[in-house]
């Protein structure tokens, strides 16, 4: 990652902000080069979406195409990373006379609506047609709803309807602790004496100072990181235990030894459990930081738009916000529906129980947050803490 405190309004702003690798795999052996063209428009295609690769199983891309009256041909562009997609984003606003490649909805994380809303990059939407939007827990629309500097307003537009959403977790080597029982549950355990530089975090500001706010008992969005006790000690203490902080290779490091404990999304965790049976994975009971995957509609898709286009794009919203969806998110992608939301593990389907741990269990959602926007002010104080850590 580049200089992760660019000014919000320059071209580079996607490289600064949270790149989030995919390591989801589909099943059945459909891909989406085998199943999907390219996101062009043409007579076949009448869906067009940008997403990262997978955050969408083939498997539900097919289902939706074969769904009677509702269904529809879909044309998507994988993208490895969030930087890439806002980047997309960027390039549609600068070009809004290429309406070959738009693409009518992309997958952006909600870290990255703030910045694309003050940047006029994608525009507010009109959810009250949605079959299960007054469905959805409170914390989903709140999220989403936002003022026209991006910012949480209770009477700010609906800019984004959320598909899937993850959680930061402590996933860690336990064949590389003192003794076979040894565990570790809280984030306050990654400063134990045997794992001096031997953690890797996120090379992130907001989450690794979050985490340490969260394991301190307060809120990853305090304006003045200042006002938290202990929040510097624990963060010096911290740094002795860190090895490298690191968004692309943590897991790898992980798997060949150089690491013990790594700070991961718990989407790109599950998988390697079931194939590794000597990692083991924590979400600590004070509270976690949150992920959610939207769905954003491009600026520069015309709002008068057919109304045989709009009730596509409808329906593809209704499907991710189906029950039906979510059980198939988890069986063949191993991701968590919003549907999901605060469910008891004895109720997620059953690729998200095993193992129990990494399960969010209502009791911890509660304690937990998104990363949200914060003041100029705030952003400065952030930026000089995490640069007086990294010194």
């Amino acid at each position: 990652m580049v200089d992760q405190y660019s000014p919000p309004e320059r071209e580079a702003e996607g490289q600064m902000l949270m790149n989030r690798r995919s390591f989801l795999a589909g099943a059945g052996g459909l891909t989406l080069t085998t199943l999907l063209a390219g996101c062009q428009r043409s007579s076949g295609s009448s869906l067009r979406l940008a997403m990262l690769t997978n955050s969408v199983p083939a498997q539900l891309l097919s289902a939706f195409q074969q769904l009677p009256e509702r269904g529809s041909n879909i044309a998507v562009n994988p993208k490895e990373s969030l930087v890439e997609l806002y980047g997309l984003l960027q390039q549609w606003h600068r070009q809004a006379e290429d309406t070959l490649s738009q693409a009518d909805w992309v997958s952006l994380a909600d870290y990255w609506l703030a910045p694309a809303i003050r940047q006029e990059l994608v525009q507010p939407l009109e959810v009250s047609a949605l079959t299960h939007w007054d469905d959805l827990a409170a914390v989903w629309p709140e999220l989403v709803r936002r003022n026209a500097e991006g910012m949480l307003s209770p009477d700010g537009s609906i800019w984004a309807v959320p598909y899937r959403w993850s959680h930061l977790v402590v996933l860690y080597d336990r064949d590389r602790l003192p003794s076979p029982s040894a565990s570790l549950t809280t984030w306050a355990d990654l400063l134990r004496p045997e794992l001096r530089r031997r953690v890797v975090l996120p090379n992130h500001p907001r989450l690794v100072l979050g985490l340490a706010q969260k394991a301190l008992g307060a809120s990853a969005n305090t304006e003045d990181p200042a006002t938290v006790e202990g929040l510097e000690p624990f963060l010096a203490d911290l740094q002795n235990q860190v090895r490298l902080y690191d968004s692309d290779h943590y897991l790898e490091m992980l798997l060949i030894g150089d690491a013990t404990a790594v700070v991961a999304w718990s989407d790109d965790v599950l998988p390697l459990l079931k194939q590794y049976r000597h990692l083991a994975v924590a979400v600590p009971p004070e509270g976690t930081l949150l992920s959610a995957q939207l769905w954003v509609r491009p600026q520069a898709i015309a709002p008068a738009a057919s109304d045989q286009a709009i009730s596509t794009a409808l329906n593809w919203l209704d499907f991710c916000l189906d029950t039906d969806f979510a059980l198939q998110l988890a069986i063949f992608g191993q991701g968590t529906s919003i549907r999901l939301w605060e469910t008891e593990r004895s109720q997620l389907p059953e690729p998200l129980q095993t193992p129990s741990t990494i399960a969010l269990a209502p009791s911890v959602a509660d304690q937990s947050e998104f990363l949200l926007p914060l003041s100029t002010a705030a952003e400065d104080r952030y930026s000089r803490l995490w640069q007086s850590l990294r010194s």
